[in-house]
């Protein structure tokens, strides 16, 4: 017959089964997904599909049956970070029209210096110096979700190895119409500017190219703690492309 659990044992039991609790609870808290739909002219172009799971956001991008007549898109961002969204590995798998990227950089922030690992050409791996609080594209689009409790500021921007300074400042708030509802929104205006000195590299259609200091975006935030980018407009002559939302879930 079974012996009887003593009372010490019993506690340490539920002890035990609140601690795992509590961390299937907080993993599932930290769960997140985004689908966006990036327009030009009105048409649908691209579908970006954001799922954030604990320490880990992946992105991944396809261009629509219209859209990959012209420009074919199925691009793959996985990004492992700490906290406040700092990334540890960067991993970008590019396939575009005309050009490809399967690449890992990983960062050494105590020592203020990114790695680069190229799997399709070897003479694009390299070394590069970063700043401690260097972000890519999309871990930086994260963290400005929290940061724009305060009205203005800058985030420090790795594209392509070139470090960038990106200035945020709020510029009011609109009620904005979206299939999750109407929803008030904070207006974020975001402007770039270069700080290494170096050529730029051929990249991806929706990171690195949007960084450019001749033109800005402008992102609308929901005004509540969720802070989901409800829309985007990166402004660039002759028309302006525009992402927005289509999907959340928690």
């Amino acid at each position: 017959m079974p012996k009887c659990i003593s009372k010490k044992n019993q506690m340490k039991l539920k002890i035990r089964i609140t601690v795992l609790f509590l961390i299937f609870f907080t993993a599932f808290l930290s769960a997140e997904e985004i689908e966006l739909a990036i327009k030009y002219l009105g048409i649908s172009v691209v579908k970006v599909k954001m799922t954030k799971v604990n320490n880990k956001l992946t992105v991944h991008a396809r261009s629509t049956s219209i859209a990959s007549i012209a420009s074919k898109i199925d691009n793959l961002y996985i990004i492992d970070y700490t906290d406040n969204y700092l990334p540890v590995k960067y991993t970008k798998k590019i396939n575009q029209k005309k050009y490809t990227e399967d690449r890992e950089t990983i960062y050494y922030r105590k020592i203020r210096k990114a790695e680069r690992t190229s799997f399709i050409d070897p003479a694009k791996s390299c070394e590069y110096p970063i700043n401690e609080a260097s972000r890519d594209f999309f871990s930086s689009l994260f963290f400005l979700r929290n940061a724009i409790d305060n009205i203005e500021g800058e985030i420090l921007l790795d594209a392509n190895k070139l470090i960038w300074k990106a200035y945020y400042k709020k510029i009011g708030e609109e009620i904005i119409k979206t299939p999750l509802g109407k929803l008030n929104s904070i207006k974020v205006q975001i402007s770039f500017e270069r700080i290494t000195n170096q050529e730029k590299e051929r990249s991806d259609m929706l990171t690195n190219n949007l960084v450019n200091e001749e033109k800005s975006l402008i992102f609308w935030f929901s005004d509540d703690e969720r802070r989901i980018p409800l829309k985007a407009k990166f402004i660039m002559k002759p028309f302006s492309v525009v992402w927005k939302i289509e999907n959340y879930k928690e």
